[in-house]
Order: C-alpha cells, then sequence, then structure tokens
C-alpha cells in the first residue's frame, strides 16, 4: 500500500527560511549591543598602553639622568656635522667642496633613542624619532596608539617646556606669558627645580603645531606661551596637550609616575605655572 506523502512535510532538523531571518536578527541585535562595549575596551586599552609607555620614558629618563649628572636632555638641539669634513655654521652644514646642507634639529626623543638603544640618530629629518620617519627603526614607540603616524606634525608626545627646562629663560626673548618669558628649549634642567605638580610629558593634540610664525612648527615640546595659537586645523588646538584618552590626558610628572587627568590641561592652557593667577585668556 501506498501511503501519500504531506507537501508540507520537511526533513527532521532542517530550518525554515523565517526560523533563519530570526537567528540572524538576534545576533545582528547582540552585535549592535556588544560593539559599543568593544569600542570602549578598545579606546581603554590603548589608555593604559600609552600611560605604560609614558613610565617607560620615566624609567629611561631615570638611567640618563644617572649619567648627565641629573640633567634632563634639552628639549630641542642640533646635532654635529655628518663627518669631520663638514662644519656647522648658522644652522647650515657645509664640506670643504662647498657643498651645503640644512642642519636638523632633534629632540628629547632622539636622545632617549640613542642613548636607551646605544644607536645613532643621524637621519637628515628633524625630530625623525617622535615623528617616526623611519618607523620599521623606531617601531612607533614615541608616538600614541589611539592617535597613529601622521607627517602633519612632529609626534604624540612632547614635554612641557616650562616644567622640562627648569624655567631656564632665553636670553632676549621677546615671547612673553604672564611675569615671565618662554624657557629655553635648549637648555635642559633638573626635575628637582621645579613644581611636582606640573607635567614632564603628555599627550600632544593631533593638531599642535607652533605656529609662531617662524618657520619652525615642528617641534618636540609644547610651550605655554603659546597655547593660545591655532594648530593645523585653525583652531585653539595651537600648542597644547590633548584629551584623548576618554576624555582625559595621560602624563608622566616629575616624580616619574603616570596618571590620567582629565582637568589639568584646561588648566595648563590658563595657569601655564599653576600658581593660582591666570597667564593666558583663552579658550581651553
Amino acid at each position: 500500500m501506498t501511503i501519500g506523502i504531506k507537501a508540507n512535510s520537511r526533513r527532521p532538523g532542517a530550518f525554515t527560511l523565517i526560523e533563519l531571518l530570526v537567528v540572524i536578527s538576534i545576533i545582528s541585535l547582540l552585535i549592535s549591543i556588544l560593539m559599543p562595549s568593544l569600542s570602549r575596551a578598545r579606546a581603554q586599552a590603548k589608555g593604559v598602553h600609552c600611560l605604560a609607555r609614558l613610565k617607560d620614558f620615566g624609567n629611561a629618563l631615570a638611567s640618563y639622568e644617572v649619567v648627565s649628572q641629573g640633567m634632563l636632555p634639552p628639549a630641542e638641539w642640533t646635532p654635529a656635522a655628518p663627518s669631520l669634513d663638514w662644519d656647522m655654521d648658522g644652522g647650515i652644514y657645509r664640506n670643504t667642496e662647498g657643498e651645503t646642507e640644512k642642519a636638523v634639529v632633534y629632540g628629547w626623543a632622539e636622545i632617549l633613542f640613542a642613548y636607551v638603544y646605544n644607536e645613532r640618530v643621524r637621519v637628515p629629518v628633524s625630530f625623525a624619532v617622535q615623528r617616526n620617519v623611519a618607523a620599521e627603526r623606531w617601531n612607533d614607540y614615541f608616538v600614541c596608539k589611539a592617535v597613529g603616524h601622521t607627517d602633519v606634525n612632529s609626534g604624540h608626545y612632547r614635554v612641557y617646556l616650562p616644567a622640562w627646562s627648569g624655567g631656564a629663560p632665553s636670553l632676549g626673548s621677546d615671547y612673553a606669558y604672564g611675569d615671565d618669558i618662554r624657557a629655553n628649549p635648549r637648555r635642559s634642567g633638573r626635575r628637582e627645580q621645579f613644581s611636582p605638580k606640573l607635567p614632564l610629558v603628555g599627550d600632544a593634540n593631533e593638531q599642535s603645531q607652533r605656529g609662531d610664525g617662524r618657520g619652525d612648527d615642528e617641534c618636540s615640546y609644547i610651550d605655554a606661551g603659546e597655547a593660545n595659537i591655532s594648530g593645523s586645523d585653525g583652531r585653539f588646538t595651537g600648542n597644547r596637550f590633548s584629551d584623548r584618552h576618554y576624555g582625559g590626558t595621560n602624563y608622566l610628572f616629575g616624580d616619574l609616575h603616570g596618571e590620567w587627568n582629565t582637568g589639568l590641561r584646561k588648566r595648563l592652557a590658563r595657569d601655564y605655572d599653576l600658581n593660582g593667577i591666570e597667564d593666558i585668556e583663552v579658550s581651553p
């Protein structure tokens, strides 16, 4: 006897189209719920990595101070001529055959890299390490992972010049903030010379440039006297720190401890030495 097969019968364990759509909808909903949490977790991991990197800088500085009699490296310096047959005069390298080459400018990052890794930094580009010009060589060590590398500015960790130079002024400088004149980036200081409330190194704004009209828009330091200068985006991002980690900035302080802070950037933008007197009238 032949048994008839119903038209709506299906194999055991098979899914209907409606069931598949329901499962896909549920998975999509779960992904949409989890994505913000995953994004926050990634951002938090980058912030933790950034803070650990600043603490690494602190260890390197402490080691450097042992051989430099307690002095920090200068925030800006010009290396010697490339070889013995070259001399430097007025920021220009000149060899015995009359050839000339513009002298590069290095900073604290180049000094620390050369000291820690015992490897000379000889790159014909200013602030090569901090800008990660030769990425395979520096390995992003001086570039914050939350921003990534860009050739627009000179990197994403910068020293805070009023603290780093120990308040050492530039003789004959016509740049002033408050009752003091701008510290000299080519003079180094000692950590005990300045207030422990001031940071040594911190997250620099991605658009941060000196912007002082002197043609020197790439540097390794943040100068409080130019906090009201617009950056490469045309806004008052100027030469200042950046609150890019959950609305806060990572800093390395004078006692070489790292800290995340949400309010210090705005305070420094107005009161560069934190003495309670506003030095710069500009929206932070």
